[in-house]
């Protein structure tokens, strides 16, 4: 898992709390990377691209995207590791 720096500057920003349940959910992503929602707000596409995923924690969205590295077919499948980005986090409110 790899960790943008905007992401790490936007969750030295919040509380204990808020900062243990991200990292919850990024556990569960780390271990099903495709678990988060590709139903993304307009404003989070054109900030973060189309293959971005979210989860959601506590009132924020945690943006990631997902990639595959090594030998796959065609069709993905194959001995690749998957690396997931960890992009940014924006509140919930900011963007409904």
């Amino acid at each position: 898992m790899r960790f943008s720096g905007p992401f790490l500057d936007e969750l030295a920003e919040l509380d204990e709390s808020a900062e243990a349940r991200i990292w919850e959910k990024l556990e569960l992503v780390e271990s099903f990377p495709g678990v988060g929602s590709s139903l993304l707000e307009p404003l989070l596409v054109r900030a973060f691209g189309r293959g971005c995923l979210k989860v959601s924690a506590v009132g924020y969205d945690v943006i990631y995207e997902r990639s595959s590295e090594g030998d796959e077919d065609d069709r993905g499948n194959g001995e690749g590791d998957e690396t997931v980005s960890v992009l940014g986090i924006i509140k919930q409110r900011r963007i409904r």
